[in-house]
């Protein structure tokens, strides 16, 4: 059911509206106010549909009320229609400027309001889909789409950003890079749908063990990144083993039960010639390529003294695109 907003400094014409559309087909429920200054929190409120106002009343217009609602952003979609008696272009123009829907001139039927009404809320309802469809396609540019996390691209613009500011107040910072042992058997012991169950479980385990300032990302099918802000090589590693903890501690639901485990790869800035986004992501891949080396489930952390073979094995394959003069970027 839609409710509408009737606007009138006239009691005589509200009741007549009210009638209008209280007897018609579209299920409506209606809601009045005597002038605009009563109208603008009932219209801001969430609760009404659409508007049906009166142009000329005391204290604040028909005008004035449809300004009032366009300057607040939420509302920029909310249908005003005004309706007088005055048929002059002048007073139709300004309303139209000041952001009403539609225009109504007395005296008018029924069936006239009634399809002015059905056309607004139909323009509605199409606004309110295709902003629900932005916003969909804006988050899946940042987000991954099964689990929620931000995606590779979005944690990658964000450890930019904070390795500018742990650079600028030297600040520490740490890296983690996680993935899931044994993959090969997981795959042939369960189904897709399984998988990504386990994988949203596995989301929400590292999720919970985090604090809420550190950044935990989806970087493929069963890795997953995350950015440790304000965090030393000995907390990197710390925060590195709860996440290994608790992921050993959990019981998966299905055949793999309490058999899932992950290795972690933890790399800390500033540590060693890690100066660079590219150079602690691949050195926590690195390191994680050695936990997973060792057995797994277990954690291994970068450091200066892992010698020319393994700095060359980090560094041999860019994380990321060369970036632009945005690898400080400002966090303004």
């Amino acid at each position: 059911m839609s409710t509408v907003l009737v606007v009138d400094d006239s009691e005589a014409l509200r009741t007549a509206t009210r009638r209008m559309l209280e007897q018609s087909s579209l299920s409506l429920r209606v809601l009045e106010a005597a002038d605009g200054a009563e109208a603008l929190p009932i219209a801001l409120s969430g609760q009404v549909a659409i508007v049906v106002s009166d142009i000329v009343m005391p204290r604040l217009d028909g005008i004035q009320l449809v300004r009032g609602i366009r300057a607040h952003r939420d509302w920029d979609s909310l249908p005003v229609i005004l309706v007088t008696s005055q048929a002059e272009d002048d007073t139709r123009n300004v309303s139209f400027e000041a952001g009403a829907n539609d225009y109504l001139t007395r005296p008018f039927d029924a069936e006239d309001l009634l399809g002015r009404i059905k056309v607004q809320l139909r323009l509605r309802s199409l606004h309110d889909e295709l902003k629900r469809a932005d916003e969909r396609h804006r988050r899946l540019g940042t987000h991954d789409e099964l689990t929620g996390l931000a995606n590779r691209r979005h944690l990658l613009d964000l450890t930019r950003r904070e390795l500018s500011r742990s650079r600028r107040h030297k600040l520490a910072m740490s890296v983690g890079v996680l993935e899931l042992d044994d993959v090969r058997t997981v795959e042939q012991r369960v189904s897709h749908l399984a998988g990504d169950a386990i994988i949203s479980d596995l989301a929400t385990i590292l999720t919970r063990n985090l604090r809420t300032a550190d950044i935990l990302a989806r970087m493929g099918p069963h890795k997953f990144g995350v950015l440790l802000p304000h965090t030393d090589g000995a907390q990197g590693r710390a925060a590195g083993e709860r996440l290994r903890a608790a992921v050993a501690s959990y019981t998966f639901p299905g055949s793999v039960r309490a058999e899932l485990s992950v290795s972690v790869g933890v790399a800390t800035y500033p540590t060693g010639a890690l100066e660079t986004v590219d150079e602690l992501l691949n050195a926590a891949e690195a390191s994680l390529d050695k936990a997973r080396g060792r057995g797994g489930n277990r954690v291994e952390a970068w450091s200066p003294g892992e010698g020319e073979e393994s700095w060359a094995k980090a560094t041999r394959v860019p994380a990321v695109a060369p970036a632009t003069p945005a690898d400080e970027p400002s966090d303004t």
